[in-house]
């Protein structure tokens, strides 16, 4: 397991986060893991689409919230998870608590990876 993702299931079971009995699958936050994407933009729906463009397309409905594909597009590799520690965990002012498990948080890094207009499907 990665050190960020270790860093990131201590910080969520500091907030009060559970943890799953059993871990996702290794790919699961890859943009092409359809599964786990859907459970991201589940979790993106009830947590972030007040604040964020959580779509491929479209503005923020709050102005200082960048939207998703941005998100992923300022990490190398589009990978958003050091955002997910800095904005769930050690938060920024606006910004709610989460408590997601080990699974919505993998969810959550596909689809936000997903929604990047540099990712493209296999084919």
């Amino acid at each position: 397991m990665s050190d960020w993702r270790i860093a990131a299931l201590v910080g969520l079971a500091l907030v009060g986060g559970t943890l799953p009995a059993q871990a996702m699958p290794a790919d699961a936050q890859r943009p092409d893991n359809a599964e786990s994407a859907a459970i991201g933009k589940q979790v993106a729906q009830r947590y972030c689409g007040g604040c964020h463009a959580i779509e491929a397309t479209g503005a923020s409905p709050n102005p200082k919230a960048p939207p998703f594909p941005l998100i992923a597009e300022r990490y190398p590799g589009d990978n958003p998870a050091p955002v997910l520690i800095d904005g769930t965990v050690v938060r920024h002012p606006g910004m709610p608590e989460f408590n997601l498990s080990e699974d919505e948080t993998d969810g959550l890094v596909a689809y936000i990876r997903r929604v990047s207009r540099r990712w493209k499907p296999a084919s």
